[in-house]
């Protein structure tokens, strides 16, 4: 693998915004319809974006334009409290840019909650390239957001790994030919039972960063032998 570019899944991945969104689906759910979800639930809904998924799952559909608002609402009051790891995933974003890696999120979150929890964490600006739900036709487990970043960052299949969380994003990027890694560094991760097999399990997020650090500088001796 000549390591170019790290894309990443967002949800329970490079950040631990899981609860806020099942607290927020929750919420309406329980609002709107008198239903009330599990985790297991709501994971059974997600691949399309949230406007969608409340779409096609919320049985009030009169009510759905004020439903999406206040999921949205929701969800960014959910960003009101500390953010297990978040100090980690900075600085391993930090690492990974003084590597000079390319750094891309591939993501089934709407632009809408992506922007929101990217600003609101401080972490907006070490991406080169985010792929949001709204952007593809077809969503992950597909391989056409993986294959967006690929083209718009010019790499290679070979030249890119992709870390996620859920077994959408393993056969997301073993469909793009790309290498996959399965972070397992949160408390709440979509799965931990891969019908897709990831190359590389990680976790914690300091195995993983010394993991790329030990690829790229035995990458670099290679090149001076």
């Amino acid at each position: 693998m000549e390591l170019k570019t790290i894309l990443f899944d967002f949800d329970g991945t490079i950040a631990d915004t899981l609860p806020a969104a099942f607290d927020a689906f929750r919420y309406v759910f329980k609002k709107y319809d008198g239903k009330e979800m599990t985790d297991e639930d709501i994971v059974q809904y997600f691949g399309p974006i949230e406007d969608e998924m409340l779409r096609k799952h919320l049985e009030h559909k009169d009510k759905l334009n004020q439903a999406i608002e206040d999921f949205y609402e929701q969800y960014e009051k959910g960003h009101d409290r500390e953010f297990e790891g978040l100090e980690k995933i900075q600085e391993m974003l930090e690492q990974f840019k003084e590597m000079d890696l390319n750094l891309g999120i591939v993501t089934g979150k709407s632009r809408r909650s992506l922007t929101f929890s990217l600003e609101a964490l401080g972490i907006y600006d070490y991406f080169d390239v985010t792929i949001a739900g709204d952007d593809v036709k077809n969503p992950k487990p597909d391989k056409e957001g993986v294959e967006k970043c690929m083209k718009l960052l010019q790499n290679k299949p070979s030249e890119i790994l992709f870390v996620g969380d859920s077994e959408s994003d393993m056969a997301a990027g073993a469909a793009a030919g790309v290498k996959t890694a399965a972070a397992q560094w949160f408390s709440t991760v979509q799965t931990s039972d891969f019908k897709t097999e990831p190359d590389y399990t990680f976790t914690s997020i300091s195995d993983f960063c010394q993991y790329i650090e030990g690829h790229q500088q035995a990458k670099k001796e290679k090149k001076i032998h």
